[in-house]
């Protein structure tokens, strides 16, 4: 059985200082589009038990994190960087100190490697992912010349004839809030009917914060995101409804409400027809721009301590980033690589451009970055060349639907493409 991801992956970008119901940021804020996770550690356990991001069907989702937490201890570097970043959890289970503050468990720890430590490390590295040189941050230090004045216009556009801050207030452009907009369902939606694996019935519709809190008013309600970065985390809305900034400059033009499936009485009422012209549109795209950040970076390691492919794959793959690997004072060369169709069945056309004459090395690999199939190794001139590949392993047997990756190796760089399997 397939179920697809029925939301849009929201951004990692400033996510440490989401706001609770004050609106402020909070360690208890609210993450995931309907507010179902408080709190950065708590929301780090969720994919991994959640079927259609990394649980998959291997294990039952009550099973799904102790399955990952007992790789981690059978990793000797990992529980050694564990015991460095949780010092007080190492010394408990060296000396085996009864845990006093669990009640109705006091048994010593067994390893430095838990639940809590494991949401706090992944809460920690997205903690550090903030952004804070943007040219509207260097215009409100003081740099009058920061912004365009086209970009002026869209800064005053968005406070006044645009209403965008009667949602988007504050540093961080956002007020913390759930509204109804009525955004198009175009995904499988989420009802609040679940099979016994805890995965959501596809409907056609979804219904947002309501599956949390049960108030009808809630229905079709998501969370406000913040701004900054928006430019980079296309597509938009909370199931990628909108490609474009300038369609969701559109939507919001219009008023909103396309959704037919959300009661008009929970449509926002901060949305009404705005009447802006061309230029406008133009200026408040502008000052879209003014709100990325330039030089944050993240940066993926050569090697991880379990001998897997690097995480971070996704990001690289979307941004076009060039992971470096071990070799010989080689330079990278430009290789593109890009699938045909994406997402696919029984098969996909991989192309393949080399600017020059090399070695290459083409693989495709799971998101855990497990080998999954070698297409091809071995020399090749400059050129475009296609592969295919059948969603079969090396042994024949047909891959589970999901997230794989092709990694084309060339000239001492690593570059990568996704492709999402569907069966």
């Amino acid at each position: 059985t397939v179920i697809t991801e029925p939301r849009h992956t929201m951004t990692l970008f400033n996510v440490g200082y989401n706001g609770d119901e004050s609106g402020l940021p909070s360690p208890k804020g609210f993450m995931l589009w309907d507010g179902k996770d408080r709190g950065l550690e708590a929301q780090a356990l969720r994919p991994l038990i959640v079927r259609v991001e990394l649980r998959g069907d291997a294990y039952e989702r009550e099973m799904a994190v102790d399955s990952v937490l007992t790789r981690l201890r059978g990793i000797p570097e990992y529980v050694a960087l564990f015991e460095q970043a949780f010092p007080a959890e190492a010394d408990s289970v060296a000396r085996q100190l009864p845990r006093l503050g669990c009640a109705h468990d006091p048994t010593p720890l067994q390893s430095v490697i838990t639940r809590s430590t494991f949401g706090r490390a992944i809460a920690a590295f997205e903690r550090e992912q903030n952004t804070v040189n943007t040219a509207y941050d260097r215009y409100v230090a003081g740099d009058d010349e920061a912004l365009t004045s086209t970009q002026k216009r869209g800064l005053e556009l968005f406070h006044t004839k645009a209403r965008c801050v009667n949602c988007h207030s504050g540093p961080l452009f956002t007020d913390s809030s759930f509204r109804a907009q009525g955004v198009e369902q175009i995904g499988p939606g989420r009802a609040s009917a679940t099979t016994n694996t805890g995965t959501p019935r596809p409907t056609g519709k979804d219904e947002g914060r309501f599956l949390n809190t049960g108030n009808r008013s809630d229905i079709g309600a998501f969370r406000v995101v913040g701004l900054r970065q928006i430019v980079q985390t296309a597509p938009y809305m909370h199931d990628g409804a909108l490609a474009t900034l300038e369609d969701v400059i559109e939507f919001y033009d219009r008023g909103g409400g396309d959704e037919a499936s959300v009661p008009a009485e929970n449509i926002d009422p901060e949305l009404v027809p705005l009447n802006l012209s061309a230029e406008e549109k133009q200026d408040l795209l502008a000052f879209m721009h003014a709100l990325t950040d330039s030089t944050i970076a993240v940066h993926v390691p050569a090697r991880v301590p379990s001998g897997l492919m690097p995480a971070g794959l996704e990001l690289a793959a979307e941004a076009g980033l060039v992971i470096p690997v071990p070799a010989p004072a080689a330079r990278p060369v430009a290789v593109r690589v890009f699938n045909f169709p994406n997402p696919f069945n029984a098969s996909t056309s991989i192309s393949v451009a080399l600017p020059e004459a090399g070695e290459v090395d083409i693989e495709v690999y799971n998101i855990l970055g497990q080998k999954v199939r070698q297409l091809f190794r071995g020399y090749r001139p400059a050129g475009v060349y296609q592969l295919a590949w059948d969603g079969r392993d090396e042994d024949g047997r047909a891959a589970a639907s999901g997230l794989y990756l092709v990694s084309a190796q060339m000239g001492g760089a690593r570059y990568l493409a996704r492709m999402t399997l569907v069966r």
